[in-house]
């Protein structure tokens, strides 16, 4: 029934005209596959260059372990970089004066960053690394984890949910799916048994959108592999 768009952000074309009034949702047997490398949040990685400025450096596409990850941004960087299988923590070289940045230390720059990426969304790896701390000569980020995300977001801009808060106060959220199983793992989602839950207002749809999204509302890569579920509709 997918009219216009890719796997996880797409356009529904209905048979005939639905008229909702008072009608309530809810989301069942949904599926796909965890398609989501170590990367897909972000893979630049944000230093400070000495001079007041920013420089980067980015991580090649893939889904890493803790090994090949520090491999890859030793690699990237030329900086000593090791992994730590008891603390699952990562400790990379800095240079004195040109220290590792948070996200939240990249908004108070304007400039210094790749193509695609800015001060609000930098697409770092960081989002995977965490909150590193620094040494003299090191930052070390404790329990790395090789997931980009804890956890997607089936969204739709028509479909609006009452009293369904999303992780920024959205109303857009349809269901929330964990995802446990890693890489290439076949993932299953419903709303919770019993539960409905209210749509705004009065709805005359012949269409509507679909979204499998991050916490920040951005579509998710899966990579050709089907999004599948059920929705059905209460009045």
């Amino acid at each position: 029934m997918r009219v216009a768009g890719d796997d996880s952000h797409f356009e529904v074309d209905l048979r005939e005209s639905v008229h909702l009034s008072n009608a309530r949702l809810r989301v069942d047997k949904l599926t796909f596959t965890d398609s989501f490398l170590t990367t897909d949040a972000g893979a630049h990685l944000y230093f400070s260059d000495g001079s007041g400025g920013v420089s980067n450096v980015t991580i090649p596409e893939g889904a890493y372990t803790g090994p090949t990850l520090a491999a890859a941004i030793q690699t990237a960087t030329s900086r000593t970089t090791t992994y730590d299988i008891a603390r699952n923590s990562i400790t990379h070289t800095i240079v004195v004066g040109q220290g590792w940045l948070s996200d939240t230390q990249l908004e108070g720059y304007s400039s210094g960053f790749p193509t695609g990426a800015s001060a609000q969304d930098p697409k770092s790896l960081n989002a995977v690394l965490g909150d590193g701390v620094h040494g003299a000569t090191t930052v070390t980020w404790a329990f790395v984890r090789m997931a980009p995300y804890n956890y997607v977001f089936l969204k739709s801009s028509k479909l609006r949910c009452v009293d369904h808060h999303g992780p920024r106060g959205t109303h857009d959220i349809l269901c929330t799916v964990p995802l446990t199983g890693g890489i290439g793992t076949q993932v299953e989602a419903s709303t919770p048994d019993g539960l409905y839950y209210d749509l705004q207002g009065e709805l005359s749809i012949r269409g509507f959108d679909l979204s499998l999204t991050d916490y920040l509302g951005r579509p998710v890569n899966l990579r050709g592999r089907p999004l599948a579920m059920q929705l059905t509709f209460d009045q």
